[in-house]
């Protein structure tokens, strides 16, 4: 959960900004405030997105239902992003699918039917809790399924949600990262088997240069790119947090999400102290993140007794 706030505080940075772009001012390695005209402009350095808070919100709902709990979840993120939404500097950082999907449920639409069909990322990139609270794989997916409807409903944007849940939990459990990709393609293959294929692929280019591999897997809010190219980075740099984070960092295009992504299989693999400390330092919030995340464990604990 850390290397998700701290993938996305890196990644607003760069968010909506082109590779080529980027590189021209060179890689992005610290905190920072964002650059002029990305959504995330506004915000202090060191400060998270929506992606972070809505993965908060989602855990504390886990806590407090004892696993997960669709009216719940979906009654806070109703109003989480009704107030973000009146907020004139943060209203930008919440993106098309969950902008839509929030206005149904404040009209009342039900959290099954309220997601939208667009297949964006966003339920993929706060999805890191459930592969924390939930033992078995099974359950891992059922529950990452049904956490994506309240605000997306594609079966892209489920799969994507899938995918991250599942790898999360592989890597509590200790597989290595070929097993990793092999079971979150596997069971995202279920919902989107162009997914799923795709994030094979981004195991296959761990060897290839960021510019070929970006190229080829995309790195738009699109779920079936900006998760394959969080596997890339990941594969590439499995053993190695700061810098699978500082290469999703610099992707262009979605770089918060995708940074996020790579950030919460980076860091189930490594664990917490394999984070550079100085992310871990001047992270908003962190005490928050380490206290919820401490939560999520103590709930995953007793939950299964």
């Amino acid at each position: 959960m850390l290397g998700v706030a701290i993938g996305d505080a890196l990644g607003k940075q760069n968010e909506g900004l082109g590779r080529s772009g980027i590189l021209e001012r060179g890689f992005i390695t610290d905190y920072a405030k964002a650059q002029a005209g990305c959504p995330g402009e506004y915000l202090e350095a060191g400060e998270y997105t929506d992606d972070t808070e809505q993965m908060l919100l989602l855990a504390i709902s886990l806590v407090e239902c004892n696993g997960f709990n669709g009216e719940d979840f979906a009654k806070r993120i109703a109003r989480w992003g009704e107030d973000t939404m009146k907020n004139s500097f943060r209203k930008n950082l919440i993106g098309p699918s969950s902008s839509a999907a929030i206005k149904k449920l404040v009209s009342g639409t039900g959290w099954r039917e309220s997601g939208s069909a667009i297949p964006s990322c966003g339920s993929a990139m706060r999805v890191a809790p459930l592969g924390l609270f939930y033992r078995t794989l099974d359950e891992v997916e059922e529950n990452a399924v049904l956490s994506s409807l309240p605000t997306h409903k594609s079966d892209a944007a489920i799969a994507g949600a899938v995918a991250v849940a599942v790898a999360v939990r592989c890597a509590v459990l200790g597989m290595d990262c070929r097993d990793i990709i092999r079971e979150a393609s596997q069971r995202a293959s279920k919902y989107d088997a162009g997914l799923g294929e795709k994030i094979e692929v981004s195991y296959m280019k761990r060897e290839s240069e960021p510019d070929d591999a970006f190229s080829e897997l995309g790195t738009s809010y699109l779920v079936n790119e900006t998760v394959p190219s969080a596997f890339y980075c990941f594969s590439r740099h499995s053993g190695n947090p700061g810098k699978a984070i500082t290469e999703a960092v610099n992707a262009g295009g979605d770089t918060d999400s995708i940074a996020c992504i790579t950030g919460a299989l980076s860091g189930a693999v490594n664990g917490a102290g394999a984070l550079p400390e100085k992310w871990v330092k001047g992270l908003f919030n962190c005490g928050k993140v380490e206290r919820v995340a401490g939560m999520v464990f103590e709930s995953s604990v007793s939950h299964s007794e």
